[in-house]
């Protein structure tokens, strides 16, 4: 984004990207749910795969003029090797007069330890919890990531309310008690299952789960 905008043009214009990103998202979930083969056995990369898919044929993604690009890389002027430069896994970019964006990174979840095809030991759903926090939310706190993104739980096993209270029993064992995710609508007809997390210099992230369960 460039040239010089008035912070509430700004904050406004943002608002409305994310609010079509969201909207996006959760009717790319609806279809993506709808089809009914992802599961346990799916990698990350591939849930994103589908997901985006499902994104690029969405009429108001065109009627609303926004690219989506897979694992963007966060060029920065800090030195770093570009082949190391951070990604996140969706950068939503929208035009006016200048070039807008939104970013989601996205994060497989389980309640409990569970097997998958081609692996001998069970994959540990602690591990996916606290990598959820500390490479999802604290990506986004320590401004690895943009601060204008949301966050994703590709939910694989288990029920959302459990693995919420996971993921808090995680931020509270580490004293961060006022940081855990509370429900909370975000007014997407399609979709429910939203919460939200409050950070320092009151910082908010969105986290949309995404349930693809068979329950």
């Amino acid at each position: 984004m460039s040239g010089s905008f008035n912070p509430e043009y700004i904050n406004s214009t943002l608002q409305i990207l994310e609010r079509r990103c969201l909207t996006l998202l959760s009717q790319g979930y609806c279809v993506t749910k709808s089809n009914g083969n992802i599961s346990i056995d799916w990698e990350e990369e591939d849930i994103s795969k589908e997901l985006l898919l499902s994104l690029n044929t969405n009429r108001k993604r065109l009627e609303w003029q926004i690219d989506i690009v897979p694992e963007h890389r966060l060029y920065k002027n800090d030195g770093i090797a570009a082949k190391s430069a951070s990604r996140i896994d969706f950068r939503f970019s929208g035009w006016t007069a200048n070039q807008w964006e939104y970013f989601a990174e996205a994060k497989n979840l389980i309640e409990v330890d569970s097997f998958k095809v081609g692996r001998k030991t069970k994959i540990s759903a602690t591990k996916l919890h606290k990598r959820y926090i500390e490479t999802g939310i604290g990506n986004y706190v320590s401004s690895k990531y943009p601060s204008n993104g949301c966050l994703i739980g590709y939910i694989l096993q288990g029920k959302i309310d459990n693995i919420i209270s996971c993921l808090n029993d995680c931020l509270c064992n580490v004293n961060r008690v006022s940081e855990i995710l509370k429900q909370q609508s975000l007014g997407l007809d399609e979709f429910d299952s939203c919460y939200v997390s409050i950070h320092d210099n009151s910082y908010c992230i969105k986290h949309l789960m995404l349930d693809y369960t068979s329950n």
